[in-house]
């Protein structure tokens, strides 16, 4: 079966920026509804390609996938002809590709737009928004998404996250196999990742809290690093940054910044071989098991309670510090 719907690719600015939301319901919209039927035999295969808008995809229900869309304008008139001229939603079998185009003629400034997505559970994705938020939960995957300006959200996906961004802040929750994310200019925030992420911001915070094997990387600026709860190996290392693990060391940690603090935060009982070394920063030592410094020591190394995994921490200018 084919199904063809059309619709084309709307050149905006940030809506967010252009109607408070109380304005939504006020101002002149046209929506656009349809479900398309798919077969429970084999994952549905949903692929979205938007030039702006708030995109949110979730599961709703097994055996068809629900397709809702809202423009928002001021003063401007649409007729209801717009989404036949601006959407276009392609079928075969599983298959479902949906893409907004230009449509002449329409102020890009005068354009909100919001798609909502209902999807059964085993659905793979890959979505392209250039402008504005991407929100998915509830799927099976694997996820793809890739986004211009906006900030992205996804939660209970039970496969591979795989998450780029140029300009937005990126948040991941419950994923069950191994995560990918790149902001070009944003924060990371990441909680119960059983199997890790590899993150990564030019200029931003990453938090990550209940992870598996993680690397995490903040390019440029004063970008932090705080990890909560990693369970496995740890690789982080910040520009001008401070960087923060509080954990229980079962596999070996790499900790590095240039000129931020590093702060290391190990319960009393663990046991562990510290290799810390800054080059003109100072060495700081909160615990009663290790052992005490001369006041211009810029290294050690030292086994705690009998040694165990390696947590190696280094800073060109920054300070160490080890509770």
């Amino acid at each position: 079966m084919s199904t063809i719907v059309l619709l084309r690719m709307v050149r905006c600015v940030s809506f967010l920026a252009l109607f408070p939301v109380g304005d939504w319901l006020s101002a002149q919209a046209t929506e656009f509804h349809k479900i398309f039927p798919v077969t429970l035999a084999e994952p549905v295969k949903l692929t979205v390609e938007l030039a702006c808008g708030e995109l949110e995809i979730a599961y709703s229900r097994d055996g068809q996938v629900a397709i809702s869309a809202a423009v928002q304008t001021g003063d401007l008139e649409l007729d209801e002809s717009y989404f036949s001229r601006s959407l276009s939603v392609e079928q075969s079998g599983n298959k479902i590709l949906i893409r907004q185009a230009e449509v002449t003629g329409i102020p890009a400034a005068k354009i909100r737009s919001r798609y909502r997505i209902d999807v059964p559970y085993r659905t793979e994705i890959k979505a392209v928004d250039n402008r504005g938020s991407q929100t998915i939960r509830g799927v099976l995957g694997p996820v793809e998404m890739n986004g211009g300006q906006g900030n992205i959200s996804v939660s209970f996906v039970s496969r591979t996250v795989t998450v780029q961004v140029e300009k937005g802040d990126i948040d991941l929750q419950m994923i069950g196999e191994r995560v990918f994310a790149r902001s070009g200019n944003g924060d990371i925030t990441a909680e119960r990742l059983a199997k890790g992420i590899i993150a990564g911001t030019g200029e931003g915070d990453i938090t990550l809290r209940v992870i598996g094997a993680s690397e995490a990387t903040v390019k440029h600026g004063t970008g932090r690093i705080d990890i909560g709860g990693a369970r496995e190996s740890v690789v982080s290392s910040t520009d001008g940054g401070d960087l923060h693990v509080k954990a229980v060391p079962r596999s070996d940690w790499k900790l590095s910044s240039r000129s931020g603090t590093i702060r290391l935060e190990v319960p009393p009982r663990a046991g562990f071989v510290l290799d810390a070394a800054t080059e003109t920063g100072r060495l700081q030592l909160d615990r009663d098991d290790l052992p005490a410094l001369a006041l211009d020591a810029r290294q050690m190394q030292h086994k705690i309670n009998g040694g165990g995994t390696k947590i190696e921490a280094r800073t060109k200018s920054g300070a160490i510090l080890i509770r």
